[in-house]
């Protein structure tokens, strides 16, 4: 068993979101034990919170949504692997708009942000989900899959039909280090194609190569050049994490996708979620 933890003081974090295109701030603060992860909306009538949980989300185009339709917050996915991986159980994250700020589109700055905040633990026990049975969700394009462990490991594959992706495949266990050297670096990204389709639908207001990776038929276009050469698998893996860490608790399991995205991440959350009090999970 572990100790739940929160940070020690209020830190925040300024960014460009990337829908809207606008400046939003993230307000870090501590929270008593047995909070979880909460967003708070400042900037609606109440303040709403809301818990960062399966039974939360609301949408997984391409990030996730969590919230109703008066009061969400999009793009959580990085902020909740970093605080799943820097082992922050209980956390308040005011936020004054209905997005987070993408940041350079890793978890970088919230690492960075959120260390040096400080961690304290807390007089309470942080308990895990053990997976004692394999958990599936396929299709015939997509599989993500939770099979025992003694461990928390993710192994992915992803395979584009694009020349300069391909197929890549990297496997990790997931602790505080690896994700701060190896996996938290890594930036999102998007084919020139898909950007195309969503500026027409008058999205991705606030992107550019500041936040993103492009990816054109002829070449990979990013400011720095590649964190890795195989950024694009690492980032995959970060995005599971924050999609998992929904469930609420630490996960004790091994898990295996192929070319999984938010959707499926957010089905097998829901599958664990849904087979806790069965055969299969161990709380």
């Amino acid at each position: 068993m572990y100790k739940q933890a929160t940070i020690e003081k209020p830190v925040k974090l300024s960014g460009i979101g990337l829908h809207s295109g606008e400046l939003t701030t993230l307000r870090f603060l501590p929270a008593a034990k047995n909070s979880g992860v909460i967003f708070r909306r400042i900037d609606l009538p109440g303040k709403p919170e809301i818990p960062a949980l399966v039974s939360s989300v609301i949408n997984t185009q391409r990030s996730t949504t969590i919230g109703d339709e008066n009061a969400y917050v999009q793009t959580v996915e990085h902020i909740l692997a970093t605080l799943q991986c820097l082992e922050i159980d209980n956390i308040i994250i005011e936020v004054d708009a209905p997005e987070t700020p993408l940041t350079d589109g890793s978890g970088k700055q919230f690492i960075e942000v959120v260390n040096s905040a400080g961690r304290v633990e807390q007089d309470a026990e942080s308990d895990y989900i053990e997976i004692t049975e394999p958990i599936a969700i396929d299709s015939n394009e997509m599989t993500i899959c939770i099979i025992p462990s003694d461990e928390y490991k993710i192994s992915y594959t992803m395979d584009y039909k694009h020349p300069a992706i391909g197929t890549q495949f990297h496997g990790f266990n997931i602790d505080r280090d690896t994700f701060i050297n190896e996996i938290g670096p890594a930036r999102t990204f998007a084919t020139y194609a898909e950007l195309e389709q969503l500026f027409k639908n008058g999205l991705i207001k606030g992107g550019s190569l500041d936040n993103a990776i492009v990816v054109t038929d002829k070449a990979i276009l990013s400011k720095e050049g590649l964190q890795y050469k195989d950024e694009f698998v690492r980032h995959k893996i970060m995005d599971i994490i924050g999609d998992l860490s929904l469930v609420g608790r630490r996960l004790h399991a091994h898990v295996v996708a192929l070319r999984s995205g938010h959707t499926f991440n957010f089905k097998l959350a829901q599958a664990i979620n849904n087979s806790i009090t069965k055969p299969g999970i161990k709380e």
